[in-house]
């Protein structure tokens, strides 16, 4: 297990390099304007590059860390006073539409 733990710090560094990459790059102002919809949005086109057909085992690897730092990103400004409203939340829903379950 030893190599194994040293793996994932490894991992959970170099993600968190992407992090601070990402948050320089972007700043606090642009995460706060994120709606849910948006962090997954960014967390999926990096998923999907990562499984493009053809993509190297580097482009793998930088996407899913790309990936990986928006989800620690998303967590982060959920848990610093929640994402940005989506266009449609605090409205009346209409009585015609069926609730979905």
């Amino acid at each position: 297990m030893p190599g194994l733990v040293v793996r994932i710090q490894k991992i959970l560094d170099d993600i968190g390099l992407e992090v601070i990459r990402a948050k320089e790059q972007w700043g606090e102002d642009f995460d706060r304007k994120n709606t849910q919809n948006d962090w997954n949005t960014y967390v999926n086109i990096y998923l999907s590059k990562a499984a493009a057909m053809g993509a190297s085992f580097e482009e793998v690897e930088t996407n899913l860390r790309k990936a990986a730092g928006l989800l620690i990103s998303a967590i982060d400004a959920h848990q610093s006073g929640g994402f940005a409203p989506r266009h449609y939340e605090g409205q009346t829903r209409p009585a015609s539409l069926p609730e979905v379950k």
